[in-house]
C-alpha cells in the first residue's frame, strides 16, 4: 500500500509535468506542479515493528503566476500585461479572468478572446469598427479609433492569486477573494505573454519522476515475489 501511494503521488506529477510541457507555447500559460503531504490520520501500522506507516498524498496544486516572457506579434488586438493583472472576460461560465491577451473581433464587432468570448470593458463590451480606422491603445488600455475612446480594458487582480480555480481554455474563475482593478499594471499593445514553463526544467523532473516510478515498482515486484515464495515455504511446511 505504501509503494501504491508513492506511485499514485508520482502519476499526478507525471500528468502535470507532461501538461506544462504540453503548454509550453501556450500564450499566458501559468505552470504548475504538485504538493504532497503525509496523510495526517495514519492509517496502518507495521506489523513487526510499533511504528505506523506513512503514506504519501498528491495534496494540491501549487500555481506559479510569475510573468512569462512578452512577445511581439504585430497584432493591433493582441494585449499583454505587465505587471500583475487580468484581462476580465464573460465566458459561458459566468465572469472570467485571463492572462492570454490574443483578441479579435466576432461579427458584431466585440473584441472577444481566440475563444469567442467578449473581452470586458470598464462599461461592458468594447465594440471596434471593423471598417474604421487603426486602433489606438493606451499603456492604461484605452482603445481608441478615429480620434474616439471606444472604451478600456477591465483588467483586475487578486491578493492571492494562487485560490484561482482553472476552468480550462486558459480561463480561471475567482473563488472567495474578490477582485480589485489593476491600477498599476500597464499594457502592451501588439505584444502577448508567452507560457512561464521552463522547458529544461520540466524535461529533468519528468526523468526523475520516471526513475522515481521504476524504483518503486521494481521494489513492489520484489515484494511480491517474497511474499510467493513464504507462501510456497509455509505450504509445504504445512
Amino acid at each position: 500500500m505504501v509503494g501504491l501511494s508513492a506511485q499514485q503521488v508520482l502519476q499526478k506529477r507525471m500528468d502535470t509535468t507532461a501538461n506544462n510541457l504540453a503548454n509550453l507555447t501556450t500564450s499566458g500559460f501559468k505552470v504548475e506542479h504538485v504538493v504532497s503531504r503525509a496523510l495526517t490520520e495514519k492509517p496502518a501500522a507495521a506489523s513487526d515493528q510499533p511504528q505506523e506507516v506513512s503514506f504519501a498524498d498528491a495534496w494540491t496544486l501549487q500555481r506559479d503566476f510569475s510573468t512569462g516572457p512578452l512577445e511581439q506579434t504585430g497584432n493591433p488586438l493582441d494585449f499583454a500585461l505587465e505587471g500583475d493583472g487580468f484581462f476580465e472576460v464573460q465566458s459561458q461560465a459566468g465572469t472570467a479572468y485571463t492572462r492570454d491577451g490574443r483578441f479579435g473581433l466576432n461579427d458584431k464587432g466585440e473584441v472577444v478572446t481566440h475563444n469567442g468570448d467578449p473581452v470586458m470593458g470598464e462599461g461592458g463590451p468594447i465594440t471596434v469598427n471593423p471598417a474604421g480606422g487603426p486602433l489606438s491603445v493606451s499603456r492604461e488600455g484605452s482603445i481608441s479609433q478615429d480620434g474616439v475612446i471606444l472604451g478600456a480594458l477591465k483588467v483586475m487582480k487578486f491578493q492571492t492569486p494562487g485560490a484561482l480555480e482553472r476552468m480550462g481554455s486558459n480561463l480561471w474563475k475567482a473563488t472567495d477573494e474578490q477582485p480589485q482593478p489593476a491600477t498599476d499594471v500597464r499594457i502592451a499593445a501588439g505584444m502577448v505573454e508567452g507560457s512561464n514553463v521552463n522547458a529544461v526544467l520540466e524535461l529533468t523532473d519528468m526523468i526523475d519522476i520516471s526513475r522515481a516510478y521504476t524504483s518503486v515498482a521494481k521494489m513492489l515486484s520484489q515484494a511480491d515475489e517474497l511474499r510467493g515464495a513464504s507462501i510456497d515455504k509455509l505450504a509445504k511446511v504445512g
